[in-house]
């Protein structure tokens, strides 16, 4: 067995996404696992945490998200009043429109720690890559998503490309065993190499991440 991070011999397994994604009950097939040695089985349950009450609160998922963030992430916030200060403590009203809907609504916006949530999204996308491919993702990783905004609350330059690139595209197809929760496409460029590619993960089937390969890199590099 060898590490999904970088090929060493592995000493235990990860689950990916983390378990924390999942509500009870939604566990319709097995969870991702991957081999993982020991100085890449790093303790970021608190990341996960973090990022997946983040998901789970944006405007636009299914009614999983919906219910597993009144029955988990708000938990969580009781639980630990830090992660709840850390994860509200900056915000300002805004009004949307949701999707299908003619009527627009006031609701908060929050700052993000963007980095954790990179974090978590390059180790879920390097796991992914793994368990498709049985190799390391030998590529350093860029995140996209048009549902984490600027301060001026418009997409940044990943965003706007994600924008763009979807109105030229097909619909991708989509892989996983428990999709309503977590579900993953990937998009091969115009190189044969697969670790050229594009792989765009979709949260609770709402919250997408886009995560592109860098080019003349040699990764991986969390």
């Amino acid at each position: 067995m060898s590490c999904y991070i970088c090929g060493q011999p592995a000493t235990s397994q990860e689950h990916a996404p983390a378990r924390c994604f999942f509500p009870k009950g939604e566990v319709k097939g097995k969870l991702t696992k991957v081999d993982s040695c020991t100085e890449h089985n790093e303790e970021t349950s608190k990341d996960d945490e973090y990022v997946r009450n983040i998901i789970a609160m944006t405007i636009g998922n299914n009614g999983i998200a919906l219910s597993h963030f009144l029955q988990s992430c708000l938990k969580s916030f009781i639980k630990s009043p830090k992660l709840l200060s850390v994860t509200t403590k900056v915000r300002k009203q805004v009004y949307v429109q949701e999707k299908d809907q003619k009527e627009i609504k006031p609701t908060y916006a929050f700052q993000i720690d963007r980095q954790r949530i990179d974090l978590v999204m390059r180790k879920i996308a390097y796991a992914t890559y793994f368990k498709k491919y049985g190799t390391s993702w030998n590529r350093e990783l860029a995140i996209g998503t048009e549902y984490l905004l600027n301060k001026e609350m418009t997409p940044d330059d990943f965003g706007l490309l994600i924008k763009s690139a979807k109105s030229e595209l097909e619909s991708p197809t989509f892989e996983g065993t428990n999709q309503e929760v977590f579900k993953f496409s990937f998009q091969q460029a115009e190189s044969d190499d697969t670790n050229d590619q594009v792989l765009i993960m979709k949260f609770y089937e709402g919250f997408e991440v886009w995560v592109f390969a860098q080019a003349d890199t040699t990764g991986p590099k969390l």
